[in-house]
């Protein structure tokens, strides 16, 4: 089962429950502009080699750097790093964070994270595995690049594959801080001729709910009340 359907149950509670505080609080953009850096990134144009149709979106939220712990300051790397592990650590995750460890968790995956503990402590370096959904596979100083949506130990093509950037970009002249998330989902195996996206647009729509929720998630672990 594909990492966007096991998502599918979480995003079904935070639609019902927290819907519109995630709308409220957070910021999505459901069609990258054509020039985006993800389209160039290496992992999207390795992945996503027959350029199929592609399921994107870009959820984020701004935060005023008085407001992010003392230990972080102003340093895109840390704040990045601490911002993946607010989301993989956080509450957000929790379902499917259970449901991961309880199905997949095993000898043929030991080397990877699946704890909350071992989640909030990471950082996230290149080949990092969890879960047996996710692998970074590229880090920037201020972005974590992941990909989702299948087991690392089928690095092969996949009928539902893509990448997520976890990203944080400080602005000195405002004071603030922009965390977020940015998604792409594609067919990775064969060209796909008839324009067809890789999931129904039910679950594309309950991912975005998802994706904000995780984003919520990650940014409150920035804050000076995060534990």
């Amino acid at each position: 089962m594909n990492w966007i359907r096991k998502s599918v149950g979480t995003a079904l509670v935070v639609v019902g429950g927290g819907g519109v505080y995630l709308t409220m609080t957070t910021n999505l953009i459901s069609k990258l502009p054509a020039d985006d850096d993800i389209w160039t990134s290496k992992s999207f144009v390795h992945l996503n080699r027959h350029r199929n149709p592609t399921i994107q979106d870009y959820a984020w939220k701004r935060l005023p750097l008085s407001k992010v712990r003392p230990d972080l300051g102003d340093d895109e790397e840390a704040i990045a790093t601490e911002f993946c592990r607010g989301v993989w650590a956080g509450c957000a995750y929790i379902p499917q964070r259970i449901l991961t460890t309880l199905s997949l968790k095993g000898p043929k995956t030991k080397d990877q994270l699946f704890d909350q503990q071992q989640l909030a402590s990471s950082k996230y370096e290149l080949g990092t595995r969890f879960s047996d959904q996710f692998e970074v596979v590229e880090r920037t100083s201020n972005s974590v690049t992941i990909r989702a949506a299948g087991s690392p130990l089928e690095p092969g093509p996949r009928e539902f594959d893509g990448i997520l950037i976890l990203t944080a970009k400080v602005n000195r002249e405002d004071r603030t801080v922009e965390v977020g998330i940015k998604t792409a989902f594609f067919n990775s195996v064969a060209p796909v001729r008839d324009g067809k996206m890789p999931s129904p647009f039910v679950v594309e729509l309950l991912h975005r709910y998802y994706a904000r929720a995780l984003v919520d998630s990650g940014a409150r672990r920035l804050t000076r009340s995060s534990p």
